[in-house]
């Protein structure tokens, strides 16, 4: 513990033995003895309770140096920051204070001073409402410094981002720990001045008027916020107080939401349509904006709801053509009010509930002008490093705009559903019941889909050759001049890497040849990236930052991205001469192209010599997992071809599936086709609990699949255990002729896990998410096998993704999804438990390139 020696004239005189009597003294005693001190002054140690060295800092050059909180904070008056729009701070000591609308009992504001909350409590009242909840929506400490006659609001902040709060809860309890620490530091550094002062800043575009020293001497001279609100709140039975902690950027959580609801659920009479009792809400942020605007909307559309005050009926539809962005006309929107029952009415009541609360942001309009600023600043300003990391500042306020935005229309369903059953059903329950709700909301970039062709002619993107050292690791390349070229045993699938001109010949005629003895080929090409073929070399569109990775065209059918390639051909034959990648490892090379196709002109070619090969295409969005619609479009192309057969057991027809390299899409793909046609075939020995085979490994547990999250879901499904069984003995016959790849589609999610446990940094946050992405894929197999074995008698009339939402949510098996995690292996769980976090980290990176639809 650190301590400080100093001294002080001594103000009082203790009482002591007659010996000393007269006599200018002071007695101290502690557990040893007496200290008895004489004469002028008294010594005494004044302990720190800082367990860190102390730091110090100033604000700017020439200003002075003082110690800073936790070794790197100054202390900052809040209303620095703050755009009083409303003009309220004068008259009531809080900034942007307003009320949604005048027949709405839901108020907001800044920060108001402890002084300017008693001026606001008393305003509400006063306008007739009896019960008041007081919402506190920040999530960075806030102290209370007494200045003059009041207690004004300070916050943290980080030297070189002085204007920028500085978060560090996420819970109530956490947030108002936090503050106590600073508190019991702040109180501790001002014991190191002799008269017990601090540094406080209060005006940062006058410095020179700047630090004020201001006595603090015990804590109850700084405030803390549970003190100011849940004090106010004691004395006045009819206030309730309660600290939400919203991200400045950023939506509530599910958590957060039904924190916020369990207030209306715990008073049954609030959400009573027949009742009138609702309470007054305010809402506190930092400055009365964008936190305060979320949660009003949120509070209004409840009392809406309650009172039966919203639109009914809408003849309002999106115009995906021409779409209005000043209405909120995005391509994640038309996504996500397509998807929802009555998506356009939900979409309308939100908007004309968010211009109710739009005093000082429309969370709406805010999007188009934040749509603005980023394609203006794209277009007119040169790429460099300083203009990137400002395009990337404006792209993610863009984002984040539009995530608020669809938050608000989910939340509106939610309540749409819930409120005629009195919130029965949390939030995340909801969620839980409508998962691709989730998945809608976390996708909402799809600026790629209008990305010009002409950048690859500004090389700020690049063609990179498909095939590269050590691809082949099966060395198929001598026999059918395609890399990776597989069978999956006794079954006609098969798997490859992608083709060239030549490569596809030597494969369509080995299938069809007497003694294969197939009839019909299919080909089916997964890749969701650009594809062409120049002089019988097949390349992707790589970004020049990113050269290691194709990027995903974002393309929901085959038929638009084989659009988008035709566009990117018209913009190859411009010119004759490109540099392109052959190892991204190496400069690129120059080389004259000619002969340019694209996946379906390079088939149609193929078509013209075999009329018995078909080609189809099935974009897969991600390399390591399918969504319920891809295994959809799957089972339905297999289903199509056979049916047309009318044999599953004459081996008429050949699958070929294929994507970049012939690994990970194309083996998943494999093993979905192989538990489709089994269940139609019949498995084969090794399916049964008594025909499986011993293994002796190291860690055979988990090389087998058995981890906790595995067995809750196999404990779920009728005969899980024999469905798990089915999955591992088709992941088990496809590696066996793909072994040289060391890639077990069940085996490698213990692989990763143990790579990502000794790497550190991105490197090891990469592999973490990617062990979760093969443990979620595992699990979504194991499903889609109890899939077929329920709806096999049914002839599949149910698809998969109809399945998962009426049979598989009400079971509970998106609150496992949400849950993943190595829980006999991690001490703490990862982020990536939860699905929306993993949704969000596997979606491509790319520099923002001009337009945000």
């Amino acid at each position: 513990m650190s301590s400080l020696l100093c001294s002080k004239k001594h103000k009082h005189m203790a009482s002591t033995p007659d010996m000393y009597a007269g006599k200018q003294c002071v007695v101290r005693t502690n557990k040893v003895a007496p200290v008895i001190i004489k004469d002028c002054r008294e010594e005494f140690q004044q302990f720190l309770e800082i367990s860190e060295p102390i730091v110090t800092g100033s604000l700017a050059e020439g200003m002075p140096e003082h110690p800073l909180i936790k070794g790197k904070y100054f202390v900052v008056q809040d209303f620095n920051d703050v755009n009083d729009v409303l003009q309220t701070y004068r008259t009531l000591s809080a900034p942007n204070f307003y009320q949604a609308s005048s027949d709405q009992p839901v108020f907001a504001s800044g920060q108001p001073t402890v002084n300017g909350l008693n001026k606001i409590l008393s305003h509400i009242v006063t306008d007739g409402h009896s019960d008041v909840l007081l919402l506190n929506l920040r999530s960075e400490p806030v102290l209370f410094q007494r200045v003059d006659d009041d207690y004004v609001p300070y916050s943290v902040r980080h030297q070189g981002l002085l204007h920028n709060m500085v978060m560090m809860g996420d819970t109530k309890d956490n947030c108002d720990h936090i503050e106590s620490c600073i508190r019991k530091e702040l109180v501790s550094l001002a014991g190191m001045e002799d008269e017990f002062t601090f540094y406080f800043y209060d005006n940062l575009d006058k410095l020179q008027q700047e630090p004020h020293m201001r006595k603090v001497e015990f804590e109850e001279d700084i405030l803390l916020s549970a003190e100011v609100y849940a004090r106010e709140s004691f004395s006045n039975q009819s206030l309730k107080y309660d600290r939400l902690c919203l991200p400045e950027m950023g939506i509530p959580t599910e958590e957060l939401v039904d924190q916020f609801l369990s207030h209306f659920r715990e008073c049954p009479s609030y959400l009573d349509s027949n009742r009138p009792d609702f309470p007054a809400i305010h809402l506190i942020s930092h400055s009365g904006g964008r936190r305060s605007a979320v949660m009003m909307v949120m509070c209004c559309l409840l009392y809406a709801h309650k009172k039966g005050t919203l639109l009914t009926e809408c003849n309002y539809s999106i115009n995906e053509k021409n779409p209005n962005y000043k209405e909120g006309e995005y391509k994640a929107v038309e996504r996500l009010v397509a998807h929802l029952k009555d998506g356009n009415l939900i979409k309308q009541q939100v908007d004309v509930i968010i211009d109710q609360c739009s005093q000082v942001i429309n969370l709406r309009t805010c999007i188009a002008d934040h749509k603005r600023q980023l394609e203006r600043t794209t277009f007119i300003s040169p790429q460099n490093a300083a203009n990137t990391e400002v395009i990337d500042r404006l792209y993610a306020g863009c984002l984040s705009a539009l995530e608020t935005y669809c938050f608000l229309i989910s939340f509106n369903a939610y309540l749409r559903d819930q409120m005629p059953n009195n919130l029965s059903w949390s939030y995340n329950k909801w969620l839980h019941r409508n998962p691709l709700v989730i998945r809608l909301c976390s996708q909402l970039d799809f600026s790629e889909l209008r990305s010009p062709p002409s950048l690859l002619s500004s090389y700020q993107r690049y063609l990179v050759y498909d095939d590269y050292i050590g691809l082949d690791v099966l060395s198929s390349q001598m026999d059918v001049k395609v890399s990776n070229f597989r069978r999956l045993m006794g079954l006609p699938i098969y798997g490859m890497a992608q083709p060239t001109r030549n490569g596809l010949s030597k494969v369509v005629h080995h299938l069809l040849q007497h003694k294969q003895g197939y009839t019909n080929v299919i080909v089916v090409n997964l890749r969701s990236d650009y594809v062409l073929e120049c002089d019988d070399v097949t390349y992707s569109v790589r970004d020049a930052h990113s050269l290691f990775e194709p990027i995903s065209s974002q393309c929901l059918s085959g038929k638009d991205l084989e659009e988008s390639e035709q566009k990117i051909k018209k913009e190859i034959k411009s010119k004759k001469r490109w540099k392109v990648y052959k190892e991204t490892t190496d400069p690129p090379i120059e080389k004259e192209l000619t002969s340019i196709f694209t996946p379906e002109e390079l088939y149609e070619q193929q078509r013209l010599s075999t009329l018995d090969l078909h080609y189809r295409r099935l974009p897969l969005e991600y390399d390591h997992g399918l969504h319920e619609e891809e295994f959809d479009a799957i089972q339905s192309l297999i289903l199509g071809f056979m049916r047309a057969s009318g044999s599953w057991t004459e081996s008429s027809h050949a699958f070929v599936f294929h994507c970049r390299t012939g690994k990970s899409r194309t083996s998943l793909t494999m093993a979905v086709a192989g538990l489709l046609f089994y269940h139609m075939t019949g498995f084969p020995y090794g399916a049964n609990p008594d025909e499986q085979e011993r293994v002796s490994c190291p860690n055979a547990r988990y090389t087998k699949g058995e981890y906790l999250v595995v067995e809750k879901l196999i404990w779920m499904l009728p005969e899980g255990h024999q469905v798990k069984r089915e999955v591992d003995l088709v992941l088990d016959r496809l590696f066996e002729t793909m072994s040289p790849m060391h890639f077990h589609l069940r085996e490698v999610i213990f692989v990763i896990f143990n790579k990502a446990k000794s790497s550190s940094g991105a490197t090891q946050r990469y592999l973490n998410r990617l062990s979760y992405d093969y443990l979620e894929r595992y699990l979504y197999l194991i499903l889609y096998n109890a899939y077929l074995h329920m709806e096999k008698n049914g002839q599949f009339q149910r698809t998969f993704t109809q399945w998962m939402t009426e049979v598989a949510a009400p079971a509970g098996v998106f609150e496992v999804l949400d849950n993943l995690g190595f829980f006999t292996l991690e001490t703490a769980p990862s982020e990536f438990s939860r699905l929306k976090n993993r949704i969000l980290d596997r979606q491509q990176k790319l520099p923002f390139t001009g337009l945000f639809v």
